[in-house]
């Protein structure tokens, strides 16, 4: 957190108004953002794991932390931007690029308006389809939300880092990880629905299936 050297591997320095991300958990998932200039970045953050928030709330926290909780609750503010996570009630934030990439070493660029073909061979959280708005409106939308908090709680499965870094760029809030998520439950449920009406556990399969459905279609419009 607010190292003073970052090594940046893009081919292209960020820019305000650029969406940017950083892969957590070995690659499980990435935690996504809005750079808006004088390496700040604007981003939807989870409650600190300890400070009581619901699993939903959580996750991203608990799972994408790159320093244990005891290191995390002693470390001083980033002398670059004050940010101290164990203070993190959640919500949308501005911290400086090292806080945001929370010791990782690298980003990418979410890229938009991206042809259906290209789209369709790229890990889902990487790209969309959908054309980016002017670069000033995007930075006056995520600094607005940031000001007048209006984006809502974080939740893991309806409204993360990606929706509201899609949102700012294009106006619609969806997550590509959470409907790859959905798909891979999808691709597990059809088979173990079949091996569950087999057993006669017919009860069991619109359950698996609704949570399917539920993962897949999440997504929201503030």
């Amino acid at each position: 957190m607010g190292q003073p050297q970052t090594t940046l591997t893009p081919v292209r320095k960020p820019q305000p108004g650029d969406h940017i991300y950083t892969t957590r958990a070995g690659g499980l998932y990435a935690h996504h953002g809005i750079y808006v200039g004088n390496d700040m970045v604007i981003h939807l953050q989870a409650p600190f794991k300890g400070s009581g928030s619901s699993f939903m709330g959580s996750a991203s926290s608990f799972m994408g932390s790159g320093s244990s909780s005891k290191e995390i609750e002693s470390a001083p503010p980033c002398q670059k931007c004050g940010y101290k996570p164990q203070y993190c009630q959640g919500g949308i934030i501005k911290t400086c690029l090292d806080c945001f990439l929370d010791g990782r070493s690298s980003f990418e660029f979410y890229e938009y308006g991206v042809p259906t073909s290209y789209f369709n061979n790229k890990p889902r959280g990487t790209c969309s389809v959908s054309p980016s708005k002017p670069d000033h409106e995007v930075v006056e939308r995520a600094t607005d939300l940031l000001e007048r908090k209006g984006f809502g709680e974080y939740n893991l499965i309806v409204n993360n880092c990606e929706h509201f870094a899609v949102y700012c760029k294009t106006g619609l809030a969806s997550s590509q990880q959470v409907q790859a998520a959905g798909d891979a439950i999808t691709q597990i449920a059809e088979p173990l629905g079949k091996g569950l009406l087999c057993t006669g556990a017919i009860f069991a399969v619109p359950a698996v299936c609704l949570v399917a459905k539920a993962i897949t279609g999440a997504q929201r419009r503030p």
